[in-house]
């Protein structure tokens, strides 16, 4: 498949701030590698890899810095990424296109699959996170855990596990849930899990690198996870040297088959068009509201979060080592960046994967966004700051929001600010944005601080008191 850039640029910055001595490879630059090349060394991720498709088609794959600091490996086009939670949107698809052909239906009971007790949960709910199972996946002594597991320790442990809300009743994310679901499309197509994405997955969207990241095995390419400790030093992620058997370990590909994968929903490569419609259609409550969360996304469908970008729907998710995407449907447009940096230690790769969408499309550019500040409105202003500075510090006012989120916001605020250390102070607060989304008012909001901008965006209750939806980007 045609590529219209294919570049190997390690950031003399990167390097630099990593305290790292390396060449910058021959080649050009243009603002996608200048915005890159910036924020990874603000971040202080080792290596990045890009891809874009548009229309069905990879068009970009680009490669920036190192794959493993301690032998100086650059990242390449070749480069295998542990995608972590994105599994999550794979896991997902399979489910649906084993229900596409006849071997089960979403809405069976999960006990009609897999040797677990969970009155009344079926199948979807355990890939929309409301089942009412906790995320408990892995079991372990005294806090400890070992280095080698198998399928049946964790369903053993799963089938351990006492439901924190009856399904239906409250949005839990749950890799548990992910499992199961694994297993119970297994049962149910009388194939290995992986025999079956082979086949019904990889294969129809063009997809050749995927593969278990068994800790043990030696695998060309692989990429090597890194975190930061308390004062921003580089460590490895011990995370990933972990073998969870073949199910929960995680799934690795280059960055370009990830990105195939999203342009085979452009077509019928894989799904149906009503199958995508399944997998993007927001997951709803016992009591019919929306399902959701206080993160990079509010609303989720089956395996992927859902939102709304300046009047765009979008479909993004993340995973723990430090990868993630954005897909615009209605554009077509997808944009893969998997680093190798922790997302919790400041990766944030979805943020990255907006900024280069808003350089590809001047109509998603966050960016160039004035401010919108009439004077009238300055104690307003100064509230929404302060609600932002308090959800920053981990400490959200919890009377500001409206019950239903109180919670999540409560559980969620702790991932933002352990951001601030490395964003440093804040210098500007601007709302750039008030308009309606979902009948409700919507604000988007731009956060500067010293090394890093934050796009914060509430919606607030139709007596404008509450606040009902909370999203971050870093972009």
């Amino acid at each position: 498949m045609a590529t219209r850039h294919r570049r190997q640029w390690i950031s003399r910055s990167v390097v630099a701030g990593l305290g790292l001595l390396g060449p910058l490879a021959a080649g050009f630059a243009d603002t996608i590698d200048d915005y890159l090349a910036r924020e990874m060394a603000l971040r202080k991720i080792p290596g990045l890899g890009l891809a874009v498709a548009r229309d069905g088609e990879v068009v970009r794959m680009s490669s920036y810095g190192l794959a493993n600091v301690e032998t100086a490996t650059p990242v390449t086009a070749e480069s295998i990424f542990a995608i972590a939670s994105l599994d999550k949107q794979i896991t997902a698809t399979a489910l649906v296109k084993a229900a596409e052909l006849g071997a089960l239906q979403l809405d069976d009971p999960v006990s009609q699959w897999v040797d677990i007790q969970l009155p009344d949960a079926t199948l979807r709910q355990l890939v929309s996170h409301l089942s009412g199972l906790p995320d408990d996946t892995v079991p372990s002594v005294e806090g400890r855990y070992f280095t080698d597991y198998t399928t049946e320790h964790l369903l053993a442990q799963a089938q351990r596990l006492v439901p924190v809300a009856p399904p239906a009743r409250r949005f839990l994310y749950s890799d548990t849930g992910l499992l199961l679901a694994q297993l119970a499309t297994e049962k149910a197509t009388e194939a290995t899990w992986w025999e079956f994405v082979r086949r019904y997955l990889f294969a129809p969207a063009g997809m050749t690198s995927p593969l278990s990241m068994t800790p043990a095995v030696v695998l060309p390419h692989r990429v090597s996870a890194y975190t930061l400790d308390s004062a921003g030093a580089l460590l490895r992620d011990r995370r990933l040297d972990t073998d969870f058997g073949p199910l929960y370990s995680d799934l690795g590909m280059t960055t370009a088959d990830f990105a195939r994968f999203l342009a085979a929903q452009d077509g019928e490569r894989v799904l149906s068009r009503a199958g995508v419609v399944t997998l993007t259609t927001p997951s709803r409550l016992a009591d019919g509201s929306a399902a959701g969360e206080i993160f990079q996304w509010s609303r989720y469908g089956l395996g992927v979060g859902l939102d709304d970008l300046l009047g765009e729907p979008v479909t993004l998710h993340s995973g723990h080592s430090g990868v993630g995407f954005v897909r615009f449907p209605v554009r077509r447009l997808s944009i893969v960046v998997f680093t190798n940096l922790e997302h919790a230690a400041g990766s944030d790769p979805v943020g990255l994967a907006i900024g280069v969408a808003g350089l590809l499309e001047p109509a998603l550019a966050l960016a160039k966004l004035g401010p919108l500040a009439p004077a009238a409105e300055a104690t307003f202003v100064q509230r929404l700051r302060l609600d932002y500075e308090n959800f920053l510090s981990g400490r959200a006012d919890l009377g500001r929001y409206a019950p239903g989120i109180a919670l999540p916001v409560w559980e969620g605020a702790p991932g933002l600010a352990g951001r601030l250390p490395r964003l440093g102070a804040l210098q500007a607060f601007e709302v750039l944005r008030d308009s309606p989304l979902d009948g409700e008012r919507t604000l988007l909001c731009r956060a500067r601080h010293a090394a890093g901008t934050i796009y914060w965006r509430i919606s607030l209750d139709r007596r404008g008191e509450r606040i009902t939806r909370a999203v971050w980007w870093h972009v």
